[in-house]
């Protein structure tokens, strides 16, 4: 049985966590209050969208490397079984 490989979610093209120096420009806005509590609202609701999309992601390549790693054993455990009827025949 093949494992369907998913598509990741799309995601924005820009994404806060891809970028230094807008983290620091916002850090920079927050720490000097310069940012309305509905423009924190929205960088919060921003936020979380991005961890929820980027945890997506991170599960569906875990699970690839699950889906591999089992694959990898598979074949270990074939080309032992293999060995073992060559070597009880010899």
């Amino acid at each position: 049985m093949k494992a369907q490989k998913t598509e990741p979610a799309r995601m924005p093209e820009y994404r806060i966590s891809e970028s230094e120096s807008m983290q620091y420009k916002l850090l920079y806005q927050i720490r000097m209050g310069n940012m309305s509590t509905s423009e924190l609202d929205k960088l919060q609701f921003l936020c979380k969208s991005e961890l929820h999309q980027l945890r997506s992601e991170l599960d569906t390549m875990l699970q690839e490397l699950r889906d591999m790693n089992k694959q990898m054993q598979q074949g270990k455990n074939e080309n032992h079984t293999e060995k073992d009827k060559e070597s009880i025949a010899a």
